[in-house]
């Protein structure tokens, strides 16, 4: 993951748009935050799934964070990111690197055009229509009739069959 690039949080089932901002090789065991108000803790402390060697990732959340605090972050050399981000008063989050998915253009155009799907609502309609369905790194598998369908936060379909045209209108539903 490159300074610059777009990621979401897998872990989260209506994930925000992130930019990576700095990509790090300390372990989340050994980097520490102190947030402010908070409790100084290492980054493991709030990943206890992952493993303390996995390296920090630090990404800022596109429309809270860097549009709202620094508009022209766009203007900047991704190598610049991190820096421009902290003088601008930008809100940082650390996360370990295997917890964030690198978005292609595609599903980063589809993510500022609409929005992301939101998924937990999604699934639950899903399971109401007795659709099988998993939600597992924020992609929502679904199946019905023998057809399999796997649906991302962006609202892109993968599958073919006769029920991927009414599946997609019903994604659409969803798109925030």
């Amino acid at each position: 993951m490159d300074p610059g690039e777009y990621v979401i949080d897998t872990d989260d089932d209506e994930p925000n748009l992130a930019v990576v901002l700095h990509h790090s090789e300390t372990p989340i065991g050994e980097w520490v935050i102190d947030p402010e108000g908070g409790q100084r803790r290492a980054v493991a402390a709030d990943n206890p799934d992952y493993d303390e060697d996995e390296p920090v990732v630090v990404v800022a959340f596109v429309e809270s964070g860097l549009d709202s605090h620094w508009p022209a972050w766009t203007e900047a050399d991704p190598a610049d990111l991190y820096e421009g981000a902290q003088d601008e008063g930008v809100k940082l989050y650390h996360f370990p690197e295997s917890r964030l998915r690198v978005l292609d253009e595609a599903e980063v155009a589809a993510f500022a055009e609409d929005g992301a799907v939101a998924m937990d609502d999604l699934q639950a309609r899903l399971d109401e229509a007795d659709w099988q369905t998993d939600l597992e790194d924020g992609v929502l598998t679904v199946e019905k009739m023998g057809e399999r369908y796997r649906i991302h936060p962006t609202g892109d379909v993968e599958g073919e069959g006769q029920v991927r045209g009414p599946l997609e209108n019903i994604v659409d539903e969803y798109r925030g």
